[in-house]
């Protein structure tokens, strides 16, 4: 499988990310099903000045000759908690998946991982269900999901590992094969998943001297 967009991780991505982490402070966050954590709702609907200023500074690390820039993503503020059954390799649907870590001190990031073959995996369905009811689970099952995420993740290498530092930002193909690292604290990030990008682009310079 070949990947429309490549890696990119850039530091000091909010000018104050301090304001960023009181925004979060102030909305909802609700269990979701897709990590062991909560999400809020998509950032357009809480703070849209916020949510363009996200996404176009993204897309413009990518195309940094960007005139005019339209994104469509799903743009969340997310808090994840220590357990040994989170990190799932996995991709996302849309064009692009882009996280900035806005936890200081952090160090629980994402890895980027290559398919050893191809395969079908069950065992990502049983992932959902226990993210979404895991104070549910005896420890014998919890023991059960383990043992599946160490077959999922034994399907692929890793190739990256991406250090959760603070106010980061990496983005990469959403069909990247992916996984959160383990964190050891809460862990609180902006996650995107970009799913159009309309961009027009200044014409090329050419000196031919």
């Amino acid at each position: 499988m070949v990947n429309l967009f490549g890696n990119l991780c850039a530091d000091n991505f909010f000018d104050n990310p301090y304001e960023i982490i009181d925004i979060s402070k102030k909305i909802n966050f609700t269990k979701t099903k897709y990590i062991i954590g909560s999400r809020s709702e998509n950032i357009h609907d809480i703070d849209k000045k916020l949510y363009n200023y996200i996404n176009k500074k993204i897309i413009n690390f990518i195309y940094p000759s960007a005139k005019e820039v339209t994104v469509k993503a799903d743009t969340y503020f997310q808090k994840s908690y220590p357990n040994k059954n989170d990190g799932w390799v996995h991709t996302d649907p849309g064009l692009i998946t882009a996280i900035i870590y806005l936890t200081p001190g952090g160090t629980s990031g994402t890895s980027i991982f290559d398919a050893k073959q191809e395969f079908n995996l069950p065992q990502q369905l049983n992932k959902h269900k226990y993210f979404e009811n895991l104070e549910k689970y005896t420890d014998k099952e919890k023991k059960l999901i383990y043992n599946d995420k160490v077959i999922n993740n034994n399907h692929y290498t890793k190739t990256i590992d991406y250090q959760g530092k603070f106010n980061r930002m990496v983005a990469f193909d959403a069909k990247a094969f992916h996984a959160a690292e383990v964190c050891d604290k809460e862990r609180l990030i902006i996650i995107s998943f970009i799913d159009y990008i309309n961009v027009n682009v200044f014409p090329a310079i050419f000196n031919g001297n």
